[in-house]
């Protein structure tokens, strides 16, 4: 007897272990849509604000220097020597290169020897001049000649060397020694770099964005330089159409250079008003739509929306401020369907 129902007992316990187990591959066996269906589709959420909004645009341009200048070349002939480089810094009327002489220049020689003959004829007439042998008048007209002649030398002088027109830096050398400019040549840009220009060409639908003093930050290498609109011109450029609209930088450590082209982002406007944050918002067919949250299931809302900054969009219509929208999990919700919400 004790046997039999130690038997019995025996089977008892398989017999519910068997059931466990059927019941936990039966959960186990629950697809993922009856689960959601049960418990509903996970989501994340967040709320309706009011709030500032700045909106900021991206626009591209290249960087100059302040108060750049080119040096030009004013004859055609090679040039002997260049006497700086590149990051040099130079005074006004400072020596950058010099001519070969050839034959094509020796209006220097010309204006020398004019003014040796010259001098050397002055002197004498000022002898005559002191033993009274000549007019003060026929002297001045002969130190007048002699001026001249000094002032045509410096003329041809220039004209063999190249100066600086301003004081600056060095950011362009366009020519090597043994090279032969044409005339008008810039060999030469000079620059100060202190502060440098970003030229952006901005089309005639946003140039009514464009407000002088607004701020202006450009991202280099990891670090963000700031700068201020300085100038909106009230006409288009009538060769490209673009309006140029400049962005002055301080650049005391030379980060920004000229020639490099940048992108600088600009707050165009600011705005109170209601806002989502911008992963709410859901484009398809034209319209965009926010999902919220409403007894628990979903709902989709059309609305109209407003200037956006890096992380939130303006709402203009079609929410509340006690709704409470989605930001994650709405690619595969239909509007109905029963949400959990999860941190």
């Amino acid at each position: 007897m004790t046997k039999k129902i130690i038997v019995l007992a025996v089977i008892s316990l398989m017999f519910a272990a068997c059931t466990q187990k059927e019941d936990k591959n039966a959960a186990q066996n629950l697809t993922m849509e009856q689960v959601q269906a049960e418990k509903g589709k996970p989501v994340r959420v967040d709320s309706v604000s009011q709030m500032k909004l700045d909106e900021i645009r991206s626009f591209s341009g290249s960087i100059e220097g302040m108060q750049q200048t080119n040096a030009i070349s004013k004859m055609s002939d090679p040039i002997k020597s260049i006497k700086v480089g590149i990051g040099s810094t130079v005074k006004k009327d400072q020596v950058l290169a010099e001519f070969v002489y050839t034959g094509d220049n020796t209006g220097y020689q010309q204006a020398e020897e004019q003014v040796k003959l010259l001098e050397a004829t002055t002197e004498r007439l000022r002898e005559v001049f002191a033993k009274g042998g000549l007019s003060k008048q026929d002297l001045e007209q002969a130190e007048t000649q002699l001026k001249i002649a000094k002032m045509n030398l410096e003329t041809a002088r220039r004209a063999t060397l190249v100066l600086a027109p301003a004081s600056g830096v060095i950011t362009d050398v366009k020519f090597k020694e043994g090279q032969v400019p044409g005339i008008g040549a810039t060999l030469f840009t000079i620059a100060r770099l202190d502060q440098v220009i970003l030229t952006l060409p901005i089309t005639s639908q946003d140039i009514g964005l464009m407000k002088k003093g607004a701020s202006a930050t450009v991202h280099l290498n990891g670090e963000a330089v700031t700068g201020k609109v300085t100038m909106v011109p009230m006409a288009a450029d009538p060769v490209t159409r673009f309006f140029p609209v400049e962005v002055t930088f301080n650049n005391k450590e030379r980060k920004l250079l000229p020639g490099m082209f940048v992108s600088a982002e600009i707050t165009t406007r600011s705005i109170e008003g209601m806002a989502v944050p911008s992963d709410a918002l859901v484009y398809q067919d034209g319209t965009y739509y926010i999902w919220t949250v409403q007894d628990g299931k979903a709902l989709r809302k059309s609305v109209h929306s407003g200037i956006s900054d890096k992380n939130y969009t303006q709402i203009v219509k079609g929410i509340e401020f006690s709704d409470i929208v989605m930001v994650q999990g709405m690619s595969k919700l239909n509007e109905g369907d029963k949400v959990l919400i999860v941190d």
